[in-house]
């Protein structure tokens, strides 16, 4: 993709209620799955969905091409200059026109109810994580490997809440009281933005009636992979950002770095083993790489 100006569908004259941003990376017929989704959204105010390509070379002919629903208007936008899906979503919001900024991923599936709760929630809170639901998309057999998603809550990292990306929302003003998602982790910008959220005392809230049905990607390596790149992210995000301020004074103690999270699992079993392994050696590489960095 060429050029930085967004290009849109047929613009109403009345601004969008909320701004739905998906950062892209490839198109597939993941992809195209998840359109064909929000082409379903039974809200009944007009919004816009921005498509934030990361890619210099994607073809977005599918794009253009996809459904649309009723009161919706599409954009999309050039994120390429900086590869990361954090970015993508920055882009995305600077060139939002609403003052609701909702944040999905392009290879999961909106419920058709979602938008409309994310934006109820946004009525009375400044920011809001809906629920995953990992059962519709999940590869069979491998429902117990991880612990869930969003536990009948906002899932926390060492005791603090933060919002999965893939299901967010955000008033502008909270949106920009954060600097938004921070660019250069490996992983864990949720769990940056949870942090950086908590420190600036922004209410966030659970809406579990916003579901999107989260895909997981399939295979035992591919996990152990995936959560080795989790324990990079966690270790970034301690040693960058810092645990959240408590009684108005940022913690200096690190000791967290390597703290078990107490997440909840529904069996424990040596797959259970390994991705904790997978995550504790990602945190030892980030550490070393941070401290690298450093000297």
């Amino acid at each position: 993709m060429r050029g930085t100006q967004p290009r849109g569908v047929d613009d109403p004259a009345e601004p969008p209620v909320a701004s739905v941003v998906i950062p892209v990376g490839s198109i597939d017929d993941d992809t195209v799955a998840q359109l064909a989704a929000l082409a379903t959204q039974d809200f009944d105010r007009p919004w816009e969905l921005i498509l934030s390509v990361n890619r210099p070379d994607l073809d977005t002919s599918r794009l253009d091409h996809a459904p649309l629903a009723p009161l919706a208007t599409r954009r999309i936008v050039d994120s390429s200059d900086t590869a990361g899906a954090a970015h993508a979503r920055n882009v995305g919001a600077r060139a939002a026109r609403a003052d609701l900024l909702v944040f999905c991923d392009a290879d999961d599936v909106a419920e058709p109810g979602w938008l409309t709760a994310m934006v109820r929630s946004l009525d009375q809170h400044a920011a809001v994580g809906g629920h995953l639901d990992e059962r519709l998309l999940s590869p069979p057999g491998q429902e117990r490997w991880r612990p869930p998603a969003t536990p009948d809550g906002l899932p926390t990292y060492l005791g603090f809440a933060y919002p999965v990306s893939a299901n967010v929302g955000l008033r502008r003003e909270a949106f920009e009281a954060v600097g938004g998602f921070t660019v250069g982790f490996t992983r864990g910008e949720d769990i940056a933005l949870g942090w950086a959220l908590a420190d600036a005392g922004i209410d966030l809230a659970y809406t579990p009636d916003a579901v999107v049905n989260y895909r997981h990607r399939p295979g035992l390596w591919t996990m152990l992979h995936q959560h080795h790149l989790y324990g990079i992210g966690m270790t970034e995000v301690i040693v960058r950002q810092g645990l959240p301020r408590t009684g108005g004074e940022r913690s200096g103690r690190t000791p967290g770095l390597f703290a078990a999270n107490r997440q909840r699992v529904t069996q424990r079993s040596l797959i259970h083993v390994l991705r904790r392994g997978a995550i504790a050696s990602g945190r030892v590489r980030g550490l070393v790489q941070e401290r690298w960095a450093r000297s």
